[in-house]
């Protein structure tokens, strides 16, 4: 029942001021200097350090901000699930994911889930493909989206789908009339790459690695979106799976084609969720239906 006065002191250490933290909060910077207080003469200790240019953790405050944020991750997941247990339908979905789900996959799951559950909201975050395990570990995210390989302690993959990166071009592009790409001929053509180092899976294939760390670029930017345009007005050639260009390759804007080495063809893109915490009732959910979603795209591949 400290939900309120943790949230409280949390917001308090994020904006180093009372009357910050009441603006954020939206109650009177009195009601929450008056709940500091309390937790401050309930704990035996002080928490802040009031100083002329705002307020300061003590020790103590640090050691209690540590507990904070899991308290209140697992206050939120408890909650969700007696709502769904009075048939309530609510609940909240956080997910890290590489940023070509994000594109048309998980907005497409996102459609069909709310169709059953319209009170859930969700928190969806590009990451980089190293960085999603992390997330789920920390319980940052719930739900996770990167390239399979071998989970930390924490994590789990529950479903997975062959995602290679190949060869991405317009479809009047001269390779797009071949079946497999040999390095040598994408040298011939300017490289649009993607910002941001490679997933580590790709480490299996070090011709891969070698071949991308020569390439020089013609463009490089973080935006799949601009990538797309580029690929549109055959500026170049990219190197990417196709989950992110699933639309424009089943409607022939773009073509796709693999590449003509064998381990970087084994690649697979794997749903991670957590071991170590009880997921809430509607995330399972959500993980069941991203899992058939998954199913379902590598079929119709």
């Amino acid at each position: 029942m400290h939900a309120v006065v943790l949230r409280y002191f949390q917001e308090v250490a994020r904006r180093g001021s009372v009357r910050r933290a009441a603006a954020v909060l939206n109650v009177a910077s009195s009601a929450v200097n008056r709940q500091l207080l309390k937790l401050e003469a309930e704990l035996g200790v002080q928490l802040f350090d009031r100083l002329p240019g705002g307020m300061r953790l003590t020790r103590g405050g640090e050691l209690l901000l540590r507990h904070v944020g899991d308290t209140l991750q697992d206050f939120e997941r408890v909650r969700a699930e007696i709502d769904d247990l009075r048939g309530v339908k609510t609940g909240h979905v956080p997910i890290a994911a590489v940023d070509s789900l994000l594109v048309e996959f998980l907005p497409r799951g996102l459609e069909a889930f709310r169709a059953e559950f319209p009170a859930v909201t969700y928190s969806i975050r590009a990451v980089a493909p190293a960085d999603v395990p992390p997330e789920v570990v920390a319980g940052r995210a719930d739900i996770g989206f990167t390239f399979v390989a071998k989970p930390p302690a924490g994590a789990q993959f529950v479903a997975s789908i062959s995602a290679p990166i190949g060869v991405l071009m317009s479809a009047g592009h001269p390779l797009a009339r071949k079946r497999r790409i040999e390095f040598d001929e994408c040298r011939r053509f300017p490289a649009l790459v993607q910002e941001g180092p490679l997933p580590r899976a790709a480490e299996i294939d070090p011709d891969f690695n070698a071949f991308r760390e020569s390439l020089p670029p013609k463009l490089v930017s973080n935006s799949i979106s601009l990538l797309k345009h580029a690929l549109h007005h055959n500026m170049g050639l990219s190197y990417f799976t196709k989950l992110g260009f699933l639309r424009e390759i089943a409607e022939g804007e773009l073509v796709w084609r693999p590449l003509a080495s064998r381990a970087i063809n084994t690649l697979r893109l794997g749903l991670m969720i957590p071991t170590e915490r009880r997921l809430p009732i509607v995330t399972t959910l959500m993980v069941e239906l991203l899992t058939r979603r998954l199913r379902d795209v590598e079929r119709a591949s």
